[in-house]
């Protein structure tokens, strides 16, 4: 395989502390460290965007442009992220979700970036960079990236690849009405028919973008075992004498893990001192916890603890250093995108060795996963299961990390070298027509 230019269309990518940046990130830096060029478009970051903590990759060659298609580096202002899900929500983010509740996802303020690339103004270096180009990717979400990907196509004759981390059409955690919804899919198929291939994070989303071609892959998220061992490495013993149990991210609703907290009530009227020997923390926005608590555990709620997100390697840290990991997520069967669900955050779990106490069915893709990895992660959609562990004295003894071969398979290095055999097979197609 000959080197390659390979240009990346993104929102969600460094400086911001973003899950959502990570798989652009890694699969750019390991596709740098193959001998691939790689150029990076994207937005303008304001603090809104989320907090300016993460490093560009070395090698890895950073555009940003504005609105309209000019230079513009990040700036530390624009006052700070606010997620969908929270309790207390300013005027300016119920606006935002009352139009979603609408419309869904189809007014992006996004779009403006995404039309700039047929703009005559479009920045002389991108204009460069994208005439050079041997392959574009657009990833979404958002999903004005997968359309600026199009249109880059449409100017540059640069074959194009849509890599898509959630579903645009019948995403099951986003709102909007019957009528934007039926847009949504038309907008679905009009995209993926113009792309030369589709990249997808998980079988389900592949079975459902299959319909619509038959050029498509299934390229999973994973974890960044550099990363990983450097977290381990300067983690010291634990600090406190209590077993840590820890979550990551966002909280949204389809994300409470129910039955584990249904397990924790049981615990407390069954065994209240082993209830005393845990300590629950989250990092991040879950506002949505606090208020379950509030409403159906206060009897549990003095083992919680809640942090505000923290900067990406210290969130390895604290993964790595868990006795416990949480894991849940939407567990259901009822849509292809409630089963596609494979977070960035699980295969981040998975990595660190440490065992994952995960609130979903097991006959989800998710659930599976974590079965196939090892033994030691517990994955019930029941409080049994749990409450059965919470009591057993074992539970309460740190668990040496477990690494199997399956979770070798899964680092990031691996991915970016399946997504260069991608864009190398796009690359051979656009030169034989």
């Amino acid at each position: 395989m000959s080197h390659m230019h390979i240009v990346f269309i993104v929102h969600y990518y460094p400086p911001i502390n973003s899950s959502g940046a990570k798989r652009v990130e890694f699969i750019s830096k390991y596709l740098v460290r193959m001998g691939h060029r790689v150029t990076v478009i994207t937005t303008q970051k304001k603090l809104s965007d989320g907090a300016f903590t993460e490093v560009i990759p070395p090698g890895v060659q950073l555009i940003e442009l504005d609105a309209f298609g000019r230079e513009a580096p990040s700036r530390a202002d624009g006052g700070t992220f606010e997620p969908m899900y929270t309790t207390a929500p300013s005027g300016l983010r119920r606006l935002k979700d009352a139009v979603m509740a609408l419309m869904g996802q189809l007014p992006d303020p996004r779009l403006p970036f995404a039309m700039s690339f047929l703009s005559p103004r479009l920045s002389v270096r991108v204009q460069t960079a994208l005439r050079d180009a041997d392959v574009v990717i657009g990833s979404t979400p958002p999903w004005p990236m997968l359309l600026a990907a199009i249109a880059i196509k449409r100017r540059f004759g640069v074959p194009c690849v849509l890599d898509y981390r959630d579903h645009l059409s019948e995403c099951h955690e986003m709102p909007g009405g019957r009528l934007a919804k039926g847009l949504e899919k038309v907008l679905d198929r009009a995209l993926v028919r113009r792309a030369d291939y589709v990249v997808t994070i998980s079988d389900p989303m592949t079975t459902f973008y299959g319909r619509m071609t038959k050029s498509i892959r299934t390229i999973m998220n994973g974890y960044d075992h550099e990363l990983m061992n450097a977290a381990r490495a300067r983690v010291g013993p634990a600090a406190s004498n209590k077993i840590v149990i820890r979550y990551m991210g966002l909280v949204s609703p389809g994300r409470v893990p129910h039955r584990f907290l249904d397990a924790l009530t049981a615990l407390r009227r069954e065994a209240p001192e082993k209830l005393a020997r845990l300590r629950i923390e989250f990092y991040g926005h879950a506002n949505l916890i606090e208020r379950e608590l509030q409403a159906r555990a206060a009897d549990i709620e003095g083992i919680f603890r809640f942090f505000p997100s923290v900067p990406y390697d210290e969130s390895m840290e604290l993964v790595v250093s868990a006795d416990y990991l949480l894991f849940c997520e939407t567990s259901s069967q009822a849509t292809l995108s409630a089963q596609g669900i494979l977070t960035t955050k699980l295969f981040e779990y998975i990595g660190s060795g440490r065992p994952v106490l995960a609130d979903i069915s097991p006959s989800t893709i998710a659930g599976r996963l974590l079965t196939s990895c090892g033994s030691n992660h517990i994955v019930a959609d029941q409080p049994g299961p749990f409450l059965a562990a919470l009591q057993n004295e074992d539970f309460y003894r740190r668990q040496p990390d477990y690494i199997s071969e399956t979770t070798l398979c899964l680092s990031r290095a691996s991915q970016a070298a399946d997504y260069a055999k991608v864009a190398d097979h796009v690359r051979t197609l656009a030169g034989s027509r």
